[in-house]
């Protein structure tokens, strides 16, 4: 018979993370920040004018829109590159070569 305990434990790798976890953190990175992808800045400023119209920070902000824009773009960038570190971390044990990707442990 099987020992229980050995069957229950999770695929852990080097850094004692599973697998599907870091894949699940990475693709969340990937999802939230195509939130502030550059591409939607029109709508990012209509939210930002709804939001913050008649305030000192909506009147910046609006005055500012290179710069909003910039923000934006360098929040995108890092986000994407956690994502992409995170899905790539997940998946470097893997092998895929029989058609199944069995996570070696």
């Amino acid at each position: 018979m099987q020992n229980t305990a050995e069957s229950d434990q999770a695929v852990v790798d080097g850094a004692g993370v599973d697998p599907g976890d870091r894949e699940r953190r990475g693709r969340r990175w990937l999802i939230w920040s195509f939130i502030f992808c550059p591409c939607h800045l029109p709508i990012s400023m209509g939210v930002f004018a709804a939001i913050f119209g008649g305030t000192a920070f909506g009147a910046l902000i609006s005055r500012n829109t290179l710069g909003v824009g910039l923000a934006l773009g360098t929040i995108y960038a890092i986000g994407v590159g956690i994502g992409f570190r995170h899905i790539r971390a997940a998946t470097a044990d893997r092998d895929c070569r029989d058609g199944e990707c069995v996570i070696r442990s």
